[in-house]
Order: C-alpha cells, then sequence, then structure tokens
C-alpha cells in the first residue's frame, strides 16, 4: 500500500511539472510583445 501512495505521488508530481512545461511550448519570445498589444490595446 506505502508503495501504491508513493508511485501516485510520484506521477503527480511529474504530471504538474509536464504540464507547464509543456505549455510553454507555444512561447514565441519574438512575438510576444507584439501579440500582448494585439490582446491588451491601450
Amino acid at each position: 500500500m506505502k508503495t501504491i501512495a508513493s508511485a501516485l505521488l510520484a506521477l503527480s508530481v511529474l504530471a504538474g511539472i509536464a504540464a507547464p512545461a509543456s505549455a510553454a511550448d507555444d512561447f514565441n519570445a519574438g512575438t510576444y510583445f507584439q501579440d500582448s498589444q494585439n490582446r491588451n490595446p491601450v
């Protein structure tokens, strides 16, 4: 039982790290400022 709990904890930690990393793949530094101006015009 303790092994299963440890495995679930490890998987949840890995999932928490993997999700933000995969979301960051869409980041493009070259167009970041242009995109932010398009979304938030002053």
